[in-house]
């Protein structure tokens, strides 16, 4: 369960939206469109207002909950880790949005809610291509959906993660960690072996471990570098 309070419009699986008054639970719920219209922008319920700004919605999927910015043509997926929830991205997700990106913020940590996520901004939100972006215990399951190279994927970053990626898709990739964690060299490992001539590694002073990045003076270098990545990678 995202444990905050959000201004948010709740969508089942029939991608019905509910009512947009702050609430402290995810259980409120009420008919009315689809979050997202054409080329990201949500489309208001009557008497409902969309989300805007730093506001989220929440979204209710066939795997899990997870919370919606809706914002351009360009799609970011956020998995958390094992410590955090979908909740935690809000910072982040605040800034993407910011730049034009709408954002999917996943609550469950499953290959098969990566690809649903997937689905849900190409499908509904209509974006154009989808970069993924897997913190830690979310990596996991990243790696897992992304093995297969499914379609629409055009990018990926992983946060203090180490895994098999020779099975990738040729989308640039982003493997980043603190110098403290010591993965440096198994990280160029990584990008030398996936498939695809524009994979990066960035290795950050400090020892904080993936999102706990952002909470240290090391947080505006490391999204700054996501920043730059999401631009290459759609250029």
């Amino acid at each position: 369960m995202i444990s905050r309070m959000v201004a948010s419009v709740v969508v089942c699986l029939a991608l019905s939206v509910v009512s947009t008054a702050p609430s402290p639970g995810l259980a409120q719920e009420q008919a009315a469109s689809a979050p997202c219209g054409a080329e990201g922008t949500p489309e208001a319920s009557p008497g409902a207002t969309p989300a805007a700004g730093g506001e989220s919605q929440l979204v209710d999927l066939e795997n899990g909950e997870a919370l919606l910015w809706p914002a351009g043509d360009r799609g970011v997926l956020l998995l958390h880790g094992a410590a955090y929830d979908a909740a935690s991205w809000e910072p982040q997700a605040t800034v993407l949005a910011g730049e034009g990106y709408t954002v999917l913020s996943l609550e469950t940590l499953s290959s098969e809610a990566v690809i649903e996520g997937i689905d849900f901004l190409t499908g509904e939100c209509d974006v154009a291509g989808v970069t993924v972006v897997g913190a830690s215990a979310g990596a996991a399951s990243v790696l897992g959906a992304l093995a297969n190279d499914p379609q629409a994927v055009t990018g990926l970053i992983l946060l203090g993660a180490t895994g098999e990626v020779e099975t990738l898709g040729e989308y640039p990739k982003l493997f980043t960690a603190s110098e403290g964690e010591g993965v440096a060299d198994r990280l160029e490992m990584m990008a030398e072996s996936a498939p695809g001539e524009a994979n990066e590694t960035l290795i950050l002073p400090g020892s904080a471990h993936a999102q706990a990045i952002f909470e240290t003076d090391q947080g505006d270098a490391l999204m700054e570098a996501i920043l730059a990545f999401l631009d290459e990678a759609g250029s």
